[in-house]
């Protein structure tokens, strides 16, 4: 069965860059790895999107379907990436997974001033740019926190996505994965 890593933490955190990063090292030593961003399942509802059609939990249901079949699938990792903020998002995400699924909760972290800098340097990005709806977004998250599972904790201010990346690899016993080299990557997600 797939080990099923979450990748956690407030809008522009950095969960994309280091999901893009981790599954580089893992694949790059050959193992096989499927990365299943909330965002994008809620983007697949058309305009006016997901959030503001009302349909934001249907996306977070529709995810943990997807990430509960391919938790019973051939790959060996699983990242579900998203704002699991609230006990209802994680039941969401959770409900559907094998009884025995190997289950690790990573929250990547970093201040509302860190997060907005990164949303509004970004062009790629549209509401998560808008600042009344990222501070709101920053503050619920900052209120759930006391009650999000966390094996491990990164703060993304402090470490760049490479080494958070390494911190997870190296927490499944991965420490020798070599990250195979790209040019040209900033550290930055586009989502």
């Amino acid at each position: 069965m797939p080990q099923l890593l979450v990748l956690t933490g407030p809008i522009a955190a950095g969960k994309n860059t280091v999901a893009d990063r981790l599954t580089r090292r893992l694949t790059g030593d050959g193992r096989t790895v499927v990365i299943v961003d909330v965002d994008e399942v809620a983007a697949m509802v058309g305009p006016p999107g997901a959030g503001r059609a009302g349909l934001w939990f249907a996306a977070h249901e529709a995810h943990g379907a997807l990430v509960g079949q391919w938790m019973r699938s051939d790959v060996e990792y699983v990242v579900a990436v998203g704002p699991f903020h609230t006990d209802v998002e994680r039941a969401a995400l959770t409900r559907t997974l094998p009884d025995d699924a190997a289950v690790l909760w990573v929250v990547i972290d970093a201040p509302v001033s860190v997060t907005f800098a990164r949303a509004q340097a970004d062009p790629g990005r549209v509401l998560s740019r808008e600042p009344g709806f990222h501070h709101r977004a920053h503050q619920r998250f900052r209120e759930q926190l006391p009650t999000i599972p966390a094996d491990l904790t990164f703060d993304s201010e402090k470490l760049d996505a490479e080494r958070i990346a390494t911190g997870i690899a190296e927490r499944l016993g991965l420490a020798g994965t070599a990250l195979p080299d790209r040019p040209g990557q900033d550290g930055q997600s586009k989502r």
